[in-house]
């Protein structure tokens, strides 16, 4: 019963169109707060951190059959590859954010990048993934990625500069200025919203 389950249930999630959003930003600059109360509290998510002292107040996860069965917000501590590959099999139709995903994006097998970046839609997945820059993270993050949420960062983007097309690379640094300066003038846990996905209408961001 419970294969059949796991088989139908990407075929109903896939009618709605699913979104690969970055999460950038330094400690303390409110990515988790943001990620709390617009998109955790509001619908099932899966929350996979490296660090067990994250997330707390939510219900942790080990085992694939407590990730089919989950409603809710829930955590999943990382232990290794087999962490991922162990939501890809088994969580569909939700939120799932990747925290500090450094920490762990660079250990995944292709068949795992691939979900994360293609058949995300298959499972009616949409997925943020969070990182304290933009080197953190892997370069087609940005070939696939639908919107990036920038916070507060110190970060010299130009390292990045040849993986972006030209107008998009100035719109990051110009939304990176912008959220400097207001963080500047005491507003320190400011964002801005770049689109990534031409196909997707500006007036569609998230904010």
């Amino acid at each position: 019963m419970e294969q059949q389950q796991t088989v139908q249930q990407p075929a109903a999630a896939s009618a709605r169109k699913t979104q690969l959003n970055l999460v950038v930003g330094i400690n303390g600059t409110g990515k988790t707060t943001f990620l709390r109360e617009k998109i955790v509290q509001q619908r099932k998510a899966l929350i996979l951190t490296p660090d067990p002292m994250e997330w707390r107040h939510l219900p942790e996860l080990r085992t694939p059959a407590e990730i089919r069965m989950m409603q809710g917000p829930a955590r999943i501590i990382y232990q290794g590859p087999e962490t991922l590959e162990m939501i890809r099999g088994n969580f569909f139709g939700g939120v799932l954010v990747l925290d500090d995903a450094m920490a762990y994006l660079t250990e995944q097998t292709p068949a795992t990048m691939q979900y994360l970046y293609i058949r995300r839609r298959q499972f009616g997945i949409d997925i943020y993934i969070v990182a304290h820059g933009l080197r953190q993270l892997p370069p087609k993050c940005f070939t696939f990625g639908s919107f990036l949420f920038l916070f507060a960062t110190t970060e010299n983007f130009s390292t990045r500069k040849k993986e972006l097309q030209p107008e998009l690379y100035n719109k990051i640094v110009e939304a990176q200025q912008a959220v400097n300066r207001q963080c500047e003038r005491g507003e320190p846990y400011c964002h801005k919203v770049i689109l990534l996905d031409p196909s997707i209408k500006a007036a569609n961001a998230r904010h």
